[in-house]
């Protein structure tokens, strides 16, 4: 069940329900220091940012011109 509200014209928020096995719920709520959504909200955020990194190191990898730029970077340092 997912609900929202919007308190005090803060962001809106969604309420929902997450099942984790009890050591990772226990550290994640260690790790909140007492508030576990915030917590979470940043570990997600984390990961969204890691997870597009990644693609854009994937997309940048399959471009023949980093390929070219970095083979005449070496070459010049070569011959330097």
């Amino acid at each position: 069940m997912t609900t929202q509200s919007k308190s005090g014209g803060a962001a809106t928020r969604e309420r929902t329900s997450i099942t984790l096995p009890p050591d990772m719920m226990r550290r994640a709520k260690l790790a909140g220091g007492g508030n576990l959504s915030a917590f979470m909200e940043s570990a997600l955020r984390e990961k969204f940012l890691l997870d597009a990194m990644v693609e854009v190191c994937r997309i940048k990898s399959q471009d023949p011109d980093d390929d070219l730029f970095e083979a005449a970077e070496a070459d010049a340092e070569a011959a330097a």
